[in-house]
């Protein structure tokens, strides 16, 4: 159980927004040459994840209109519909929209419906939404005789997508790098992450070094685009929260 004192239960966010706002990128493309303003081309050279909505919808257009190329068809679509509400358009709301016909209309329902598909994940996967249910994860690491670094890897709904253990260290110690907690993160398509060490010692008091090392990650995960949700210290007694600490 937690450490008495905070009056107040942690929640972590759901659906965490992006680190920045998706038009700056937009805008910094934007002062590009041109020929690396076309949405495949941009997928081939950084990824879907370095692109805006506009671009990825761009993507799935294949096509814009006389009137129209098919970015800025894509990004007034985007504007005037919004991403969240555009994936849930029936067939025949996008073929009512200018410059999308039927063929397009089918191309772009069934692509979402296959991600939404393939992103369902099965009943049985926890759900982390607070400090507490990150702790019901981890309990046997109160019996560690050596410090285990742990790493609870989440969706976009805080469900738990993967554990792993990110390094086994002395009796008092575990030294790691960035790299090693978030590269399962980009493996697995994590949107967000927990922290869990174990003190076999006892204590339950974070020490400059957890604080330093938690500040430290949270900044790497805050370059790539994947947020620290907390860092938990467990040992025998409980657990405390650095979040609930106000330490990170």
């Amino acid at each position: 159980m937690p450490l008495a004192g905070c009056p107040c239960v942690t929640r972590y966010p759901s659906d965490p927004s992006p680190p920045s706002d998706p038009s700056v990128g937009d805008r910094a493309v934007r002062a590009l040459p041109q020929r690396v303003l076309r949405p495949r081309e941009k997928m081939a050279r950084f990824g879907a994840r370095a692109m805006g909505n506009g671009e990825l919808l761009a993507v799935l257009l294949g096509s814009g209109t006389r009137a129209k190329n098919v970015l800025n068809l894509a990004r007034d679509l985007v504007a005037r519909h919004g991403a969240a509400r555009l994936a849930g358009f029936t067939r025949q709301e996008w073929a009512a929209q200018p410059g999308i016909g039927d063929a397009k209309a089918c191309r772009l329902v069934a692509a979402f419906e296959l991600g939404r598909r393939l992103l369902l994940p099965p009943a049985d996967e926890p759900h982390v939404g607070s400090p507490a249910e990150a702790y019901a994860l981890v309990r046997d690491l109160r019996a560690a005789r050596k410090e285990h670094l742990v790493a609870l890897y989440l969706d976009s709904q805080n469900r738990l997508l993967r554990r792993e253990t990110v390094s086994i260290g002395t009796l008092n110690t575990t030294r790691t790098h960035p790299r090693e907690v978030l590269q399962p993160a980009v493996i697995h398509s994590a949107l967000a992450f927990i922290l869990v060490h174990n003190h076999p010692s006892g204590s339950l008091d974070p020490s400059q070094d957890d604080v330093a090392f938690t500040r430290a990650m949270s900044r790497a995960g805050e370059l790539m685009g994947i947020n620290l949700y907390d860092h938990l210290i467990v040992s025998r007694r409980g657990y405390v929260s650095l979040k609930e600490r106000g330490l990170m």
